[in-house]
């Protein structure tokens, strides 16, 4: 089941800042529901393992996770793959920093998700949101965080 979102939030914070905080692994983590540990494996490349759910079901993940055609501050590509409980993840996502004007950025993401296994199969209505739900509150809570709010 393949699915595809995207978002433009605003940070206050310039893009030097931001960037910082889109390739620290600790950082971007700490906006994933679920995450029990990070791994960083060498720069751009680390494993991370967590917790997915979808309704009632929680199911232990592994992610790697790679940074890719980074052009610093502009751009890169975050490739994660992840197994668990029977199912499979494949996410690609596309990040582009823009200054927005009076020290703030625009975090312009893209990403495309593949998901098999187990939790395909509980319906694709259900995936959908369940994924659009996470996906869209990683990323307004990286953007919150990243701006420096609370």
């Amino acid at each position: 089941m393949k699915l595809e979102f995207s978002g433009a939030p605003e940070i206050i914070a310039t893009r030097q800042k931001v960037w910082a905080r889109l390739t620290d692994p600790d950082f971007v983590a700490a906006s994933a529901p679920g995450v029990e540990s990070v791994e960083k494996l060498e720069p751009g490349h680390f494993r991370v393992a967590s917790g997915i759910g979808v309704g009632t079901m929680r199911l232990p993940f592994r992610l790697e996770v790679r940074l890719l055609d980074a052009v610093e501050p502009d751009s890169v590509r975050m490739h994660a793959i992840g197994t668990g409980a029977g199912s499979s993840v494949d996410v690609l996502s596309d990040l582009r920093l823009e200054a927005a004007g009076d020290g703030r950025t625009r975090l312009r993401w893209s990403a495309t998700t593949d998901v098999t296994g187990a939790i395909a199969n509980l319906g694709p209505k259900a995936v959908e949101v369940a994924a659009r739900h996470l996906t869209e509150q990683f990323w307004s809570d990286f953007a919150r965080r990243a701006g420096g709010a609370p």
